[in-house]
């Protein structure tokens, strides 16, 4: 009779699995970044072409590090992306995706409600959005 203690095939295989599931989750979550800050769309409404979003963002829950906005073109032009009391100046191709952060140093902080235009198209609606250090 054999008396040596059986070992469980079960302990080798929820290794591996746990393991497999442990790599995914490390190559996925560097992918996806932190959560963005606000988002903004291009878009056409009722004729006109703007940027909608912003909403309120409060830096003192924040954190320290950058602003991050992600910015999406559904429009068949490109559109200009500009933020001026942020020191922004982009440019987004039709139908591209963006991500920008904007570092704390670059926001005036004696402005409260700030302004994201198309710098490329002056007639275009700006949207606007509030940063608050409460």
């Amino acid at each position: 009779m054999n008396n040596k203690p059986h070992r469980s095939c079960w302990t080798g295989q929820s290794l591996v699995i746990i393991l497999s599931v442990a790599t995914l989750l490390c190559a996925y979550l560097p992918a996806q970044g932190l959560q963005e800050d606000a988002k903004f769309m291009a878009i056409e409404k009722d004729g006109a072409k703007m940027w909608q979003g912003g909403g309120t963002i409060n830096l003192k829950a924040h954190g320290t590090g950058p602003l991050t906005f992600k910015l999406i073109n559904t429009l068949a032009l490109e559109h200009g992306f500009a933020i001026d009391t942020m020191m922004v100046k982009e440019v987004i191709k039709p139908g591209e995706e963006k991500i920008i952060d904007v570092p704390l140093a670059n926001i005036d902080k004696a402005t409260s409600v700030h302004r994201a235009y198309c710098h490329l198209h002056p007639k275009h609606v700006a949207a606007a959005f509030v940063v608050t250090m409460k």
